[in-house]
């Protein structure tokens, strides 16, 4: 994703003006992110230690003029979240959070995209309501309710069942007792 030069300087702005960073340590993260080829700014200040993931979320919801919501440990509803397309969610670093009456919430990195919001709208004739959150968690939220689990420790309930098997196929077995 490019980050507009606009979107960087205002962040750091808020940064600064709430004295989480110093103006010299602006200058320093502006130059620094723009060494960054593939990295996202909040990946970056995070990353770096630059700033706590609080202080970043609350300069977002300041920049957005929006709540702001730390998705993870967020309990999304999974047949909301499915109801739309992985490739969109992605595509926007957007997540549907809850439909209330007429009203659907949003957790978006960037709530300012324009046309977002008719976008989402395409998805049920809701009034849409953002929050901001931070991109690396939304991507890391949308593949989790997409992707099956990566299992890091051996599979204990396959091996489970291949015990189970065994053991049923030596039941199969003719009782020589008979």
């Amino acid at each position: 994703m490019v980050y507009e030069k606009n979107f960087i300087t205002g962040i750091i702005a808020i940064l600064v003006d709430r004295k989480v960073i110093s103006q010299k340590e602006a200058s320093v993260m502006i130059q620094n992110f723009g060494n960054q080829s593939d990295a996202t700014f909040d990946e970056f200040v995070l990353s770096e230690g630059l700033v706590s993931k609080e202080d970043l979320l609350n300069a977002l919801s300041e920049y957005y003029q929006v709540p702001a919501i730390d998705v993870r440990g967020y309990f999304f509803d999974t047949g909301l979240v499915h109801s739309m397309h992985k490739d969109f969610l992605l595509r926007y670093g957007v997540l549907p959070m809850e439909v209330e009456q007429d009203i659907m919430t949003v957790v978006a990195a960037c709530p300012d995209i324009p046309g977002l919001d008719s976008k989402l709208e395409e998805y049920g004739s809701y009034v849409i309501e953002f929050r901001v959150g931070l991109l690396r968690d939304i991507m890391d939220m949308i593949r989790e309710y997409y992707d099956e689990p990566i299992l890091t420790e051996p599979d204990m309930c396959g091996e489970a069942a291949e015990e189970l098997i065994e053991e049923d196929e030596l039941d199969l077995l003719p009782d020589e007792s008979i």
